[in-house]
């Protein structure tokens, strides 16, 4: 395993977690799942992703919080129920493939254990590239190996901490969205956008930076690239409750910003699409 000055790993309950602490900021790793779980840039000390505190760290449920690696589908799969949502990788325990240390902070490049899975049968790869800096950037890279051209959703799932979600507002979407919760019907997005209730909408729109207006006009910005989609996600207090991995009040301190896939993408043969978002 190659690890940089700044990078150790540690064992919490049945999974290693890389923890990085460099000039610019703290993070960790989940090796289960690819999956980042903490970012906190020390200009500010402040944590940028939500982690519940019910979260379970036993290898094989995909963990509540930070950013999960949905791929090779978002939500569930088009035609097969019988496997799980939002793909397999992120229950798989992923290889350390390189570290890196430059005067801009720690670069860390991983693969999931495989790309080959139920309900996606391609020849695929598939990588991650997180850049630990002044800001987090987390890259999901996806090369068609194979002679046959394929389509994936996929999704950057990422759980961002707030103070309270009544005093919450999320800036830079406009436009029409679909709401999960009501059979898909299309809105207009509200301006100003805040949240009164369970919210899981799909939002068609490419834009390059979101920004999160948290109490007190504390702020995170969101750069999005390579996406179709933007998903809005909150689970309100009826389904934070039903949820045995998240605090009956988990709700409050969280709000899932998806930098996504959601339409299809298509990758021809020997190319590579990435979907990237930056976190500031």
């Amino acid at each position: 395993m190659l690890l940089t000055a700044a990078t150790n790993i540690i064992i919490r309950d049945n999974i290693q977690v890389l923890q990085i602490n460099n000039a610019f900021a703290t993070a960790e790793i989940s090796l289960f799942g690819g999956h980042v779980l903490s970012f906190k840039p020390k200009h500010d000390d402040k944590e940028r992703l939500w982690l519940s505190k019910n979260s379970l760290f036993d290898g094989k449920k995909a963990i509540r919080g930070g950013i999960p690696i949905c791929w090779p589908w978002f939500g569930d799969h088009s035609s097969n129920t019988d496997v799980a949502a939002h793909g397999y990788v992120r229950t798989q325990t992923w290889q350390i493939l390189n570290t890196e240390e430059t005067e801009l902070g720690t670069t860390l490049t991983l693969k999931p254990a495989t790309s080959v899975g139920d309900g996606f049968e391609y020849d695929a790869q598939l990588v991650l590239i997180v850049h630990i800096g002044q800001q987090l950037s987390i890259q999901l890279h996806t090369t068609n190996l194979g002679n046959t051209a394929f389509t994936y959703n996929c999704a950057l799932h990422t759980y961002f901490t707030i103070s309270n979600i009544h005093q919450c507002e999320l800036q830079g979407l406009s436009e029409q969205y679909a709401d999960k919760t009501l059979g898909y019907q299309v809105f207009e997005t509200p301006q100003p956008y805040r949240f009164i209730e369970e919210t899981d909408r799909v939002h068609l729109q490419q834009p390059s930076t979101l920004t999160i207006i948290d109490a007190e006009h504390s702020k995170t910005e969101i750069l999005s690239s390579g996406h179709d989609s933007i998903v809005v996600w909150n689970p309100w207090q009826h389904k934070s409750i039903s949820m045995g991995d998240m605090a009956d009040d988990g709700y409050l301190n969280m709000l899932c910003v998806e930098t996504a896939i959601t339409q299809g993408q298509n990758i021809a043969p020997r190319a590579t699409h990435v979907l990237q978002q930056v976190i500031k």
